[in-house]
């Protein structure tokens, strides 16, 4: 018998609701019920893995306290690029936008609430990249590159500057280790990095290739990274790339060779210089909202979000994550991980009697075309059936018709919504109609393939477009049989 949990895939929590042994583990637990006023227009700044403050606009939030603690007077403008240091004393902000060259950097005591350091702006340059380091010094990089800025914060004056040998510094292209001695930046076609003691360069990253599994060696450009961070030890590093349709997630060890390159679908181009955190252990990261473990490069929890939000996330520690949450999120909330619960869920789905879905599962499949028929559509529902079979293989299950779960794809008709319609994926157990999972295919995969639909032609590049997007999509791939395993990926509410 099929118990109630299984089959609500997504699952509404908060972090109170969470009731994981290993949660009490972490010092944040008491804080968790926090619930911080930030709408959609907020301006957002977490700090480094650890900080203790959230500042929204122009006030500092002690998230243990869950109170305000400082408030940011509103003489001096605060623009779109801020950091705030690890111990959340310090909080700097760009005086102005990309367009307003020349301006200063401004840095607060979050503390006494006094404006304690100016950084004179550099002509014709904007920051759009600060991190504080030490719990002291600023790292200011303009976007115009050849040499970077180290402020002494507490002494208000230049340290000095470092030299690189690029033109073009942007947002997520430039990162600091967590002890501050190393640099990565993106210099035209490579990621390199720097010694920041003598600036002295020690190495590139390697070049991920642009279709790993392509005949073809053409490697990646850096221009298509979107975020980029080292490992909380520093051993390691990470990176978002975003070129040629395809989202990745490249990680390097030491040495600058690549370890893993994890191909990942973010629907509605939201990957942005904010996507990427480390966890604590580098047990796996966290990538606009999805939690990527380590050692089975699944995604394991997904936090639902906002459609447009792009706010980063904040890592408090291993269990507990603090941002905006939830489709319609109007404020800053707690969330924790249920590693322990995730854990024996994957140890569970080993078995095919535990799981409704999982590796070994058989799965039915239906694909509808709006009762339409026709060479053209018919190869279409063919190469759309192929890639479900092919994305369900990847995960270990297995196509057979006439089973308890199935997945059906549908062209809903045109509405005041969709002009012409939308393309679904969903999931469905045998007997029930309701989805307990559904992927709705993104306007520009699927946009040709309903107009064509309705004209009854689709072109293959339409339907290639589509495969694409299916061959990506997270579908869930373990559904337990009882409510003594989490289904995963777990879909956070």
């Amino acid at each position: 018998m099929i118990r109630t949990l299984v089959v609500a895939v997504v699952v509404s929590l908060t972090a109170v609701d969470l009731v994981f042994a290993q949660l009490s583990d972490s010092p944040w637990l008491n804080s968790s019920d926090i619930s911080i006023p930030a709408g959609e227009k907020a301006q957002i700044t977490v700090g480094p893995f650890g900080c203790p403050v959230v500042v929204v606009d122009r006030e500092a939030w002690h998230i243990k306290s869950k109170k305000v603690v400082q408030t940011i007077p509103g003489d001096t403008e605060i623009g779109e690029y801020r950091c705030l240091s690890g111990n959340g004393m310090y909080f700097a902000a760009y005086e102005g936008t990309h367009w307003d060259k020349g301006s200063s950097i401004n840095v607060w005591n979050l503390v006494t609430g006094e404006l304690i350091s100016r950084v004179p702006g550099k002509q014709s340059s904007y920051y759009p990249v600060m991190k504080i380091m030490y719990n002291r010094y600023l790292l200011a990089a303009p976007n115009t590159g050849q040499s970077l800025l180290i402020w002494d914060i507490q002494e208000s004056k230049k340290v000095r500057d470092v030299l690189c040998r690029t033109e073009n510094i942007e947002e997520g292209q430039l990162t600091v280790s967590p002890d501050g001695k190393f640099l990565a930046l993106v210099e035209g076609d490579k990621v390199s990095v720097l010694n920041l003691a003598d600036g002295r360069y020690v190495g590139n990253l390697a070049a991920p290739l642009r279709d790993p599994s392509s005949t073809y060696n053409y490697t990646l450009g850096a221009s298509g990274v979107e975020d980029l961070e080292f490992s909380p030890d520093g051993q390691e590093m990470a990176a978002i790339y975003n070129t040629y349709g395809r989202q990745r997630l490249v990680v390097w060890n030491g040495r600058g060779q690549i370890i893993y390159d994890i191909s990942m679908f973010i629907p509605w181009g939201r990957l942005n210089e904010y996507s990427l955190s480390w966890l604590p252990d580098k047990k796996g990261w966290i990538v606009d909202g999805n939690v990527i473990h380590r050692d089975s490069k699944k995604t394991t929890v997904q936090f639902k979000r906002p459609r447009y939000d792009t706010d980063e996330i904040g890592v408090l520690d291993q269990y507990f994550v603090i941002g905006r949450f939830g489709e319609d999120a109007e404020s800053i909330t707690m969330i924790g991980i249920p590693w322990e619960e995730v854990d024996r869920s994957f140890e569970a789905m080993e078995s095919v009697e535990n799981a409704i879905l999982g590796p070994g599962v058989k799965v039915s499949l239906m694909v509808y075309m709006r009762g339409q028929t026709g060479e053209t559509i018919n190869k279409a529902r063919a190469a759309i059936g192929d890639a479900i079979v092919a994305r369900l293989k990847a995960d270990k299950m297995l196509f057979a018709p006439d089973q308890e779960v199935y997945l059906r794809f549908n062209c809903e008709p045109a509405s005041l919504e969709h002009s012409y319609g939308v393309a679904k994926l969903d999931l469905f157990i045998k007997g029930s109609d309701e989805p307990i999972w559904s992927h709705e295919f993104t306007s520009g995969s699927s946009r040709s393939f309903l107009q064509g639909l309705d004209g009854g032609t689709i072109a293959d590049g339409a339907t290639e477009s589509l495969a694409r997007e299916i061959a990506l999509i997270q579908i869930p791939y373990f559904i337990p049989r009882t409510a003594e395993h989490l289904p995963l990926p777990l879909v956070i509410q």
